[in-house]
């Protein structure tokens, strides 16, 4: 995105892999990023050394953050997830 003008959206996704609603919650932000660019991360909340996001997120996952704040949780909607990007997106600039 960058050279574009645009502001950087990342986006973080807490997970692990045993988490059907996190296979479908990428799916859906693969169409979101068709209409709003992002960098996205995942954050393996079961591996070693992430024992905090483990313990906020244990039974809500998939989690997701834009630019360090909470987005969204369980579902993806993406008409919703779109808007609420280009929200941020408009704020930051």
């Amino acid at each position: 995105m960058a050279g574009r003008g645009a502001s950087r959206l990342m986006l973080t996704m807490f997970t692990h892999n045993r988490c059907q609603l996190c296979v479908d919650a990428k799916e859906a932000l693969h169409h979101v990023r068709k209409q709003v660019p992002f960098e996205i991360t995942e954050v393996d909340i079961k591996k070693p050394g992430n024992e905090k996001w483990f313990d906020e997120y244990k039974y809500d996952v998939p989690v997701i953050h834009a630019n360090d704040e909470f987005l969204l949780w369980h579902r993806v909607n993406i008409d919703d997830t779109v808007q609420k990007l280009l929200a941020i997106q408009k704020s930051v600039k």
